[in-house]
């Protein structure tokens, strides 16, 4: 058993298993987020106390868990990395920590646009607050850290031993709204507590929170992919596998996981309308009971971010692979002129 764990330990296992989950995740992230989202914002009830703008709710709380699963996770492959040396655990360390910056952002965002109209204001030294905003400053250090060194081996040792004592700063943000005075309410659900919410609001919260996990597991995966394709450019196994990924000429998601995809969304849909339009017009959706700005700019500035993060993963690796190929096509130049040159000095030494 651990000698097939071990394997993965190999760049060209990694990439292999990448591919493996990816439509996993592609699913999950394409049925849940939006599904959640639209829930939460359309057909969820209004709750009795802050009324519609509550429905930051489906933005706010994902990122703010999520960022904590992400950084554990981080975490966990750094720990890995430095004790066994596995290189493709510090590759899912470095993927995971421009993904971790972005959602721990979000979630600072939705909480700060989230707390002008509940507290007042959009900013206190609350300890969640000010415990969140460590963690981001943790996942920047360790991406700054990395950079900072030329040598990215040593760099990537360095950045895991920041990402491994950051990890005292989770319980401190997990307990910190019971271990102190806090404006910040405690945690809407719970694994061992009944959910503070009705089901009708608790459901979309899952359901986005499981499309949140869904992303960062998509755009985990292919910045893995980026990473261990640039790491190990100048080895035989890239090229072959983007040889035999270009030559297979499948599509990056089987036809079979967009019908998959295609059902799981149709279930969901039908559960979603059951609840019915919570809303007597477009007019009232957009206003959000007066509060539609603070809602809006909450969802807006979020997938904005999202989409920004996954397009350039997307277009970092297209330039990735072309800079790969360049380089191959530089090293077959090299060689051919290498031989020419040495043809023709044996051709000279032997005619005189």
């Amino acid at each position: 058993m651990w000698k097939w764990i071990n394997s993965f330990a190999q760049p060209e296992k990694a990439y292999g298993a990448c591919n493996f989950f990816m439509p996993f995740f592609v699913v999950v992230l394409l049925v849940c987020l939006p599904l959640g989202t639209v829930w939460g914002l359309v057909f969820a009830p209004t709750d009795y106390q802050q009324f519609d703008v509550y429905r930051i709710i489906y933005i706010h709380v994902p990122s703010s868990s999520l960022s904590l699963t992400a950084y554990m996770a981080m975490a966990t492959a750094a720990f890995v990395g430095v004790v066994w040396q596995w290189r493709s655990a510090f590759t899912t360390m470095l993927a995971l920590a421009p993904i971790g910056a972005v959602v721990c952002f979000i979630s600072l965002f939705t909480g700060a646009v989230w707390g002008k109209p509940t507290w007042g204001t959009y900013w206190i030294w609350d300890a969640r607050l000010t415990s969140q905003l460590i963690l981001l400053f943790l996942y920047l250090g360790v991406i700054a850290l990395y950079v900072s060194f030329d040598d990215k081996q040593q760099g990537a040792k360095a950045s895991a031993i920041m990402a491994m004592v950051g990890v005292i700063n989770i319980p401190i943000i997990k307990y910190s709204v019971e271990w102190w005075n806090t404006l910040h309410q405690p945690a809407t659900i719970s694994k061992l507590a009944k959910p503070s919410m009705p089901a009708d609001m608790a459901i979309p919260l899952v359901i986005a929170m499981i499309g949140m996990a869904g992303y960062i597991g998509t755009v985990t995966l292919i910045r893995m992919k980026n990473e261990l394709i640039k790491r190990d450019s100048h080895r035989p196994w890239v090229l072959q596998v983007l040889d035999a990924e270009q030559a297979s000429g499948k599509p990056f998601i089987r036809p079979v996981w967009w019908a998959v995809a295609a059902v799981l969304f149709t279930i969901g849909a039908f559960f979603m309308v059951q609840q019915g339009v919570k809303f007597d017009s477009l007019a009232a959706f957009i206003d959000m009971g007066g509060r539609g700005f603070f809602v809006w700019l909450s969802f807006v500035v979020s997938f904005v971010a999202l989409f920004i993060l996954l397009v350039l993963s997307v277009l970092d690796r297209k330039t990735i692979i072309s800079e790969t190929r360049k380089q191959k096509t530089r090293v077959e130049r090299i060689m051919r002129a290498r031989a020419a040159k040495a043809a023709k000095k044996e051709a000279v030494a032997n005619s005189s």
